[in-house]
């Protein structure tokens, strides 16, 4: 090899590891740091949890790319304001998720051009319960998180979002499930609508269920004749019948808790 490239080679080498060392983890008690904090407290804390939804967008670009590992892709800013206005922030909805950060798993690592900060990656850790007083320890479930902020004259917004590895803290090995019938199968299938949900498909799945609904896709077990329960999360779904014996709606529980109910459309 060319001397020459040989030592331009090296060189740019050293210079993207001392890049590498420049741009790692910021201490926690920095201004970056408590910049995209407060960032991610207007996100969750007012955006999500008090559904101040325009308070959100007002930190987004109007291209943000939202990819979520269980509800797919969201391509602008708008339609996740429709998302959160048709869902969970719904007028009237009583069923109300929150939102909570596990407050020691957050990172941030600066992102530099030629020396200047452009942006930053923001990872961490969440949970979600209809609790408002829920804490990690007593949670049953977790998420991941990486928001992309960069700056926009001067002002953090949010351009990417990648939220993933949506689990059950403690996965049932052990599910004790019951063997149901062709028919009752056949008869809990079919379309239903929920108030805060919208659209729930039920298929037959072998010998067990599966739903679609919303940004949920999962084969529940049977536990009983009528009812069935998500195998990682602390989901249960009861299919009740109507005085003529016709499946005419789904409840469904949140460790014991109604949080929706969906009727089978005729």
């Amino acid at each position: 090899m060319n001397q020459s490239i040989k030592s331009l080679l090296l060189g740019s080498i050293g210079l993207l590891m001392l890049s590498g060392t420049v741009s790692a983890q910021v201490d926690k008690s920095s201004k970056l740091f408590k910049a995209l904090k407060s960032k991610d407290s207007i996100l969750f804390k007012i955006g999500f949890n008090k559904c101040e939804i325009e308070r959100s967008a007002e930190l987004m670009f109007d291209d943000l790319e939202f990819y979520h590992d269980k509800g797919g892709i969201t391509n602008s800013k708008q339609e996740f304001v429709d998302i959160m206005n048709n869902g969970i922030c719904k007028s009237g909805n009583k069923e109300k998720i929150y939102r909570f950060l596990v407050e020691e798993s957050l990172e941030v690592f600066p992102m530099y051009n030629n020396g200047k900060l452009y942006g930053a990656l923001q990872n961490g850790k969440h949970f979600f319960s209809p609790d408002k007083h829920m804490t990690f320890d007593k949670s049953d479930n977790y998420a991941l998180f990486s928001h992309l902020w960069l700056l926009d004259d001067g002002e953090w917004k949010l351009k990417r979002v990648i939220s993933y590895n949506h689990a059950s803290k403690e996965i049932e090995k052990d599910l004790k499930a019951v063997t149901i019938s062709n028919t009752l199968l056949e008869s809990y299938s079919g379309n239903y609508k929920a108030p805060n949900t919208g659209d729930v498909k039920i298929t037959i799945d072998g010998k067990s269920l599966s739903i679609n609904a919303g940004q949920m896709s999962a084969t529940i077990v049977a536990i009983s004749e009528n009812i069935f329960k998500h195998p990682k999360a602390p989901l249960t779904f009861e299919f009740v019948k109507n005085e003529k014996g016709d499946i005419e709606k789904i409840i469904v529980r949140e460790n014991d808790k109604i949080v929706e109910e969906a009727t089978k459309i005729k």
